[in-house]
């Protein structure tokens, strides 16, 4: 009989050392995979960057980093086009409106000092700004201040490259008025945040520059971010550059004393991962101003917007994201952190507009590359077509562009101004989600009647109103024709016609559109939020009125 003691024995020590020989096996293995699968996460990103700027025709730096360490670092093209130099991990990128958490990081540093009080009015600091006694300094880090945007003027380009003083502007600003009144709304605002740098000086007796470098820049040790001064020559500056017919050419070029603190600050992609890491690693700010800075605002009817004091707040595939991106002439850059799984992914480029890039979506797949196990995917569910037909009608999206929801042999489809239709899937209760694109639709309802739509897309989210419904009229091409012609707006030409039993308007320099008749003098587009209505003046056509976002402009009729 054997002796099975010693022959268990013998198994487990056989066992034993099958196990202390595959443990290398194992790591070994193991270490392939994640080399190969990280060498695939590159391949897959360098693509991206090489769709991006196929030809170099500008420069890029990109950057993807999950706690301590960077996964992805490139920078590819040219900061200097005409010279050829290229982008290097040291070369600075002016970073727009990424520069407003700067601003609202600031005032939450002069709170945490004692010097302001969130809730303190306007007219506290800014004795004679009309209505700031209503306005707090939690509306203007919001956007919920309702004072006019100074970049919204119709003169703005023209100005902004010569520079303006800070008194001027803010003079300026107090002229402009408001949109609405305090915490009613939410609308992106530039005003506002010029007016917290402007703030940020007044109450600390510093420059905005001098104190964002001591009591940020030199602790986060960011060597290569500053306010831009068009007056310096910085070593290693990538310029800007816009895509126009015809290739790429220089881009205007701000001067950015217009920027203040709403948008004047120069980075580098390394810097700003520096910033996330001290600002989440509690080295920026107490932990009860953080909280604060990116808890979405409240409006005063009790609903809330995803935005904080300077930061997006929104989810992506699931993920909390926190964020903001930036835009001028020449530049635009992406700057995002998924505190859940304490990731930041930032993308630069020197060229706005950019053929090939929009740097929130250019983020979102750098995310779906590096991140995709901790990512959601979108699961479609089914509803019947009878469920759907509430939704159909038309949109008001920024620009006063419209979103065309309409519903084809069950299923629903979308088409914004000047693109194609696309179907649009069911993945909640009146959540919808494209297939195309990383974006989803909310529509909102009162009662059973679907009234908005909140759409979501690369870190931003915006109310899209329902617009009522129009109920063209019949109008023959000799009733129409007397108003065929051209007519004067603020001296650009627009031209009336009639084709085909259709009709058209075209402003110079722009896309044609059609115009539907709902009464004999009043017209709609079908592609925007614009109505027109011709005047008669002795039976004659004088001219005519356009409407367009709460505004009325008037064309006289010149032929």
């Amino acid at each position: 009989m054997p002796d099975h003691n010693r022959l268990s024995g013998f198994k487990q020590l056989l066992s034993m050392r099958f196990i202390k020989r595959s443990i290398p096996i194992i790591v070994l293995l193991l270490f392939i995979f994640s080399a190969t699968f990280g060498q695939e996460q590159q391949r897959k990103a360098d693509s991206l960057v090489a769709k991006a700027i196929p030809l170099g025709e500008h420069g890029m730096s990109v950057l993807v980093a999950q706690r301590d360490k960077v996964l992805y670092s490139r920078q590819a093209g040219y900061a200097v086009v005409n010279e050829q130099q290229k982008v290097d991990e040291g070369t600075i990128f002016r970073i727009g409106s990424v520069s407003k958490q700067f601003t609202a990081s600031a005032i939450l540093k002069l709170v945490e000092m004692g010097k302001m009080n969130l809730k303190d009015p306007l007219n506290k600091y800014i004795l004679d700004f009309p209505g700031g006694e209503k306005v707090t300094i939690h509306h203007l880090l919001t956007h919920t201040s309702g004072i006019k945007s100074y970049t919204n003027e119709s003169n703005f380009l023209e100005r902004v490259t010569t520079s303006i003083e800070k008194e001027k502007l803010v003079d300026e600003i107090k002229s402009l008025g408001y949109d609405f009144e305090p915490g009613e709304e939410w609308k992106y605002n530039n005003s506002a945040y010029f007016i917290l740098g402007y703030l940020v000086e007044t109450v600390s007796e510093m420059s905005y520059e001098k104190f964002l470098i001591k009591h940020f820049f030199k602790p986060a040790e960011m060597k290569n971010t500053g306010v831009y001064s068009n007056s310096k020559k910085y070593k290693n500056e990538a310029l800007g550059y816009s895509m126009q017919k015809g290739g790429i050419k220089d881009a205007l070029d701000w001067d950015m004393t217009w920027a203040g603190g709403a948008g004047n600050l120069y980075s580098t992609a390394d810097d700003l991962l520096k910033w996330n890491k001290a600002l989440f690693g509690g080295q920026i700010l107490n932990k009860e101003n953080i909280s604060k800075a990116h808890t979405k605002v409240k409006l005063n009817d009790g609903a809330d917007y995803p935005y904080g004091y300077g930061w997006g707040l929104n989810k992506y595939r699931g993920q909390e994201r926190i964020g903001h991106s930036g835009g001028l002439n020449g530049f635009l850059s992406y700057l995002a952190y998924y505190p859940e799984i304490d990731a930041t992914v930032i993308v630069l480029s020197n060229c706005s507009p950019a053929k090939n890039l929009v740097p929130a979506s250019f983020a979102e797949k750098l995310t779906d590359i590096f991140f995709h196990e901790d990512l959601e995917t979108n699961k479609e569910i089914t509803l019947d077509a009878s469920d759907l037909e509430k939704y159909v009608g038309r949109y008001e999206y920024p620009g006063s562009t419209i979103m065309n929801v309409t519903l084809d042999d069950g299923h629903l489809f979308a088409r914004l101004t000047g693109q194609n239709g696309y179907e649009i899937f069911p993945k909640g209760e009146h959540v919808f989600f494209w297939k195309v694109v990383n974006a989803e639709i909310t529509f909102l309802l009162d009662g059973d009647e679907v009234v908005s739509a909140m759409h979501k897309q690369s870190g931003h989210e915006f109310k899209a109103a329902k617009l009522e419904s129009k109920q063209p009229i019949t109008l023959s091409a000799d009733a129409f024709s007397k108003y065929a012609g051209e007519y004067d707006l603020v001296g650009k030409p627009v031209k009336v016609w009639a084709d085909n039993g259709l009709f058209y308007t075209q402003i110079e320099g722009q896309p044609a559109f059609q115009i539907v008749p709902e009464t004999e003098e009043k017209f709609f587009m079908t592609d925007m939020a614009v109505e027109i209505e011709f005047e008669i003046t002795d039976g004659i056509t004088s001219g005519l009125v356009i409407h367009q976002a709460g505004k009325k402009i008037t064309a006289s009729k010149i032929n």
